[in-house]
């Protein structure tokens, strides 16, 4: 076996299984409960009537129906293909990939490509060595294919055509171009979509709602003998998301494992944060802006961006902003309550205590002498719609004061709500707790945090804010406190957005300057250790000081557990 041959085998084996379907060039999942639980009420009233009013009488049946997607398929031709070297094939073989879901919200259909099980791999990948994997792409027509061209593959999807009485049809819609011969994607890409639901007379008979699949290939006149294997993914999301042409991978990952997502403050439906898991987060096998979405804190509806950084962790990728109410008791369905280090408690709760005072303090007002007796009970400060952003080397950030300002400065809309300052939180608030005291002890930990569920404060025992930088190359290691040669920019743009937001201790302090970011761990000064950075250094276990202690406001990132 040698580049000279001049016979290529392709060998496709197909396996199929309860979980899903797996054969050449296709893998997906076979039944995704995605989407908003539909409502469907029926009212039911039963009368008997009589000859006197007072004797009649009604009752009423309510009927709940879940929202229920599905996305599942038949093989209509294996995909296996025997070639020569110099020679092209397309139609291998078909695919009928039938879609449902019993609402009037439509759904998306991404694809990915995912060989060797790591998404975003779209090779042929050989038996021989990696060196000779067939890369996918868009090619013309195999009639017009030049020989010296190098070995390609690529997929094509068809919508469904119905037969006998079935006449008002209701397939999906080919999108991005892959009604013909296209490049497998390296990302989430978006490849059919259905604007509304699916009509239920229709899409239950086998000629309703469908595509099938496809692909091509040319194996070139040097291309090595042997087997290749590749796979696509296709993924349902719902509702229908067909205004975006690829999905966050931490999106797509949330969709396989069929979670739900809800309605935010801006009308449009994401994933939530407290659904986040430690499975969701490891799914993820890329790293960086690709992984990106934003999810809903379903305690208040507000949005986040997080995204899975090279530390292996899924982060928040801008500061926490959650409005503490005080007039409401949380629970470990919706924040981050009950750890211990040898259980978890289903029953633990958290009211905020205001009895010593005014929970939400203002920036400007009191003393610091009057604030330094606060550690004892949760407060947080609200600066309100406040970014601090430059894309320069500058000793100080700039403030921005609204979304639009920040705009109109030449900022994306996403890069400044990674800026978005956020709420300040004394450390009682940061740990959910309405008395800090007895955390006094050097290097212990609270297990319980103001972050939603599912997710959690840096831990500095374990230096995780140090991991992070160094993986992140802001660091040349966790112990440094020295940037690396593009540090302090790194630290500061995309993918972490770390902001200058400063601290408060009774007035906004440092603001554009130092960045000031809570652990859920004690110093040996009974304080708690902190992310501090500036221009110059970053410190990933800065020692509190005893103008930074428990009782001042800073600034919060969580973390999945």
């Amino acid at each position: 076996m040698g580049y000279s041959t001049t016979k290529s085998k392709i060998k496709v084996e197909s396996n199929k299984t309860n979980n899903y379907t797996d054969f050449f060039y296709y893998t997906f999942r076979n039944i995704l409960v995605i989407g908003i639980p539909l409502i469907f009420i029926s009212a039911i009233v039963l009368s008997s009537l009589h000859s006197s009013a007072t004797n009649s009488g009604s009752d009423s049946v309510t009927l709940t129906l879940s929202t229920s997607c599905t996305l599942s398929s038949s093989v209509i031709t294996p995909h296996n293909a025997s070639l020569n070297g110099g020679q092209y094939e397309e139609g291998i073989g078909d695919t009928r990939i039938n879609t449902y879901c019993n609402d009037n919200n439509g759904y998306s259909i991404y694809a990915i490509g995912t060989s060797n099980n790591a998404d975003g791999n779209t090779d042929l990948v050989s038996d021989i060595d990696e060196h000779y994997n067939i890369h996918t792409g868009a090619y013309a027509n195999g009639n017009n294919i030049d020989t010296s061209t190098p070995s390609f593959w690529g997929m094509k999807l068809t919508p469904g055509v119905g037969t006998g009485s079935i006449s008002d049809l209701t397939p999906p819609t080919i999108m991005n171009s892959y009604n013909s011969y296209n490049a497998v994607p390296s990302s989430y890409t978006l490849v059919a979509s259905r604007t509304s639901g699916t009509n239920m007379t229709i899409d239950t008979d086998i000629a309703g709602s469908y595509f099938n699949t496809t692909y091509n290939i040319y194996a070139s006149s040097v291309q090595p003998a042997g087997s290749y294997e590749g796979r696509a993914k296709y993924l349902m999301i719902h509702p229908n998301n067909d205004s975006h042409n690829t999905i966050p991978d931490i999106d797509a990952a949330f969709a396989t494992t069929g979670k739900q997502k809800y309605q935010s403050i801006d009308n449009n439906y994401y994933f939530a944060m407290q659904d986040m898991t430690s499975d969701i987060c490891n799914s993820v096998t890329r790293t960086g802006e690709a992984t990106t979405t934003q999810l809903v804190d379903i305690r208040d509806n507000k949005l986040y961006y997080v995204t899975k950084l090279k530390d292996g962790h899924c982060w928040m990728t801008q500061n926490l902003d959650f409005d503490i109410d005080t007039t409401r008791t949380y629970t470990h369905n919706d924040t981050d309550l009950g750890w211990d280090t040898n259980n978890f408690d289903t029953n633990a709760t958290w009211t905020p205590d205001t009895t010593n005072g005014k929970y939400n303090l203002p920036i400007n007002g009191t003393s610091v002498s009057d604030w330094s007796n606060q550690t004892d009970y949760p407060y947080s400060a609200d600066p309100g719609d406040v970014y601090y952003y430059t894309s320069n080397s500058e000793a100080d950030d700039i403030k921005y004061t609204s979304l639009s300002n920040c705009t109109s400065a030449g900022h994306t809309e996403g890069e400044c709500k990674h800026y978005h300052v956020g709420n300040y939180y004394n450390w009682t608030a940061a740990i959910a707790s309405n008395n800090s005291s007895s955390y006094s002890t050097a290097s212990t930990i609270a297990m319980d945090s103001i972050c939603p569920k599912g997710w959690r404060l840096p831990t500095t025992i374990s230096n995780e804010f140090g991991v992070l930088l160094a993986a992140q190359n802001i660091l040349d290691s966790s112990s440094d406190t020295s940037y690396s040669i593009d540090g302090f920019n790194l630290i500061r743009h995309q993918p972490l957005y770390f902001s200058r937001s400063g601290y408060i201790d009774a007035v906004l302090r440092e603001s554009g300057n130092n960045g000031y970011y809570w652990s859920n761990t004690v110093n040996s000064y009974a304080n708690a250790y902190l992310l501090r950075f500036n221009k110059s250094n970053a410190w990933p276990i800065h020692d509190t000081n005893r103008l930074l202690r428990k009782f001042a406001g800073r600034s919060i990132r969580c973390l999945a557990r």
